[in-house]
């Protein structure tokens, strides 16, 4: 069991919280950081940025935002 600080790993989290974790989960996290690294090298290195005027919709799903059923039921009273 290895100790970690959750602050490092959940941006939700602004004060220092240790918690154990098992070695599983703990090489898991390692591994996600890693990845995490690699793709942001790769990112620098290709000089891969993104436009959300593309045309392929991804600013379309960033400003869709979906109604709750409550939204819609309100919605349909509305209307009505």
């Amino acid at each position: 069991m290895k100790t970690i600080n959750l602050k490092d790993y959940y941006p939700c989290y602004t004060q220092d919280t240790f918690v154990e974790v098992p070695d599983e989960l703990l090489a898991i996290f390692e591994e996600y950081a890693r990845a995490e690294a690699a793709y942001e090298r790769k990112k620098y290195r290709y000089k891969a940025h993104y436009s959300l005027d593309r045309g392929d919709r991804i600013e379309h799903d960033i400003l869709f935002v979906s109604l709750s059923p409550d939204e819609i039921y309100e919605r349909k009273l509305t209307s009505e």
